[in-house]
């Protein structure tokens, strides 16, 4: 797969992670208050959990990514160590 491709998809798996999270605790947040008959309160309390999730998500994914090429990029430098060696 080329980079383009691989950053496209990085991407829109960033966009739609972050949206279906704060999506979902929105959605959850609204329910809430409509069964308790509270105002906005678990709305905005669930919404600013949502956007937090989203954000952690958002961190352990770009982390991820910076380990797996942290990961190619010692194996390469191993082998370039090996070969000079020889």
């Amino acid at each position: 797969m080329n980079s383009f491709a691989r950053a496209l998809s990085k991407l829109t798996q960033v966009g739609i992670t972050m949206v279906v999270t704060i999506g979902m605790c929105f959605f959850i947040g609204k329910w809430l208050d409509e069964k308790l008959g509270t105002d906005i309160i678990f709305l905005a309390i669930f919404t600013f959990l949502g956007i937090g999730a989203a954000f952690r998500n958002l961190y352990m994914m770009v982390m991820l990514e910076y380990k797996k090429e942290e990961k190619k990029e010692k194996q390469k430098r191993d082998l370039d160590y090996k070969n000079i060696k020889k």
